[in-house]
Parts: C-alpha cells; sequence; structure tokens
C-alpha cells in the first residue's frame, strides 16, 4: 500500500520496489507486465536497479516481447549509473548478439539517453 502511493506521486525508488514486488509476486499477485511498468518508471529517472530488472525482462520476454538488443541497451545505461551487477549481464548478452546488434543497442543508447536524459545519474 505505502509503496504503491510512494511510487504512484513518482519515487523511483517505491517504482523499483512495487516492480519487484509484482515480478516476485510478494504481496500481490505475480504480474510480469505490471513489473515492467514500474520498472520502467524507476529506469527512466535514472533508478539503476530499475535498469537492470528492466533488461533482465526483456532479456527473458517477461512482460515484454523478448528482445536482447533493448535488454543491452538497458544493461548499458546502468553500467553507466554505476550499477557492477549490469556488467556481467551486459557481457553474458552481447554473446548472444551479432556485432550488428550491438551497434543497434548501442544506438538505441544514445536514441534513449538523447529523448530522455534523465535515464542517465
Amino acid at each position: 500500500k505505502w509503496y504503491r502511493k510512494s511510487a504512484e506521486q513518482g519515487n523511483a525508488d517505491a517504482q523499483f520496489n512495487l516492480g519487484l514486488m509484482y515480478d516476485n509476486g510478494q504481496g500481490v499477485e505475480q504480474d510480469y507486465a505490471e513489473a515492467v511498468k514500474w520498472y520502467r518508471k524507476a529506469a527512466e529517472q535514472g533508478n539503476a536497479a530499475g535498469q537492470v530488472n528492466l533488461g533482465t525482462m526483456y532479456s527473458n520476454g517477461r512482460g515484454v516481447e523478448k528482445g536482447f538488443v533493448t535488454a543491452l541497451a538497458w544493461y548499458n545505461i546502468a553500467v553507466a549509473n554505476g550499477e557492477d551487477e549490469a556488467k556481467n549481464l551486459k557481457t553474458s548478452i552481447a554473446k548472444k548478439l551479432t556485432p550488428e546488434q550491438i551497434t543497434k543497442a548501442e544506438e538505441l543508447v544514445k536514441e534513449m539517453t538523447k529523448n530522455n536524459p534523465k535515464l542517465l545519474k
């Protein structure tokens, strides 16, 4: 209840935690699409943990269409924000991609950060 109130008021940490709750079915019914919604809100405010988890949702196709390029883009942004966990995830997913797809992910990062400078803290 309190996470939701705070999340709805724009608190990125609460948004991340609410996403985690939906992702894991803690205190709410598990709902990946709802988890993605809250992770995205946190990620768009520069919350690195939200960026990692959003990337993982894309990597696994949970709540969104599976997309390794988009996942890599979110991991790259999280790494730029100092999220150590994202480094290993980035390396792991990059092994599944072609050089062209990696370039596409890098271009996506540039576009995303240009459209929303708050992605980077």
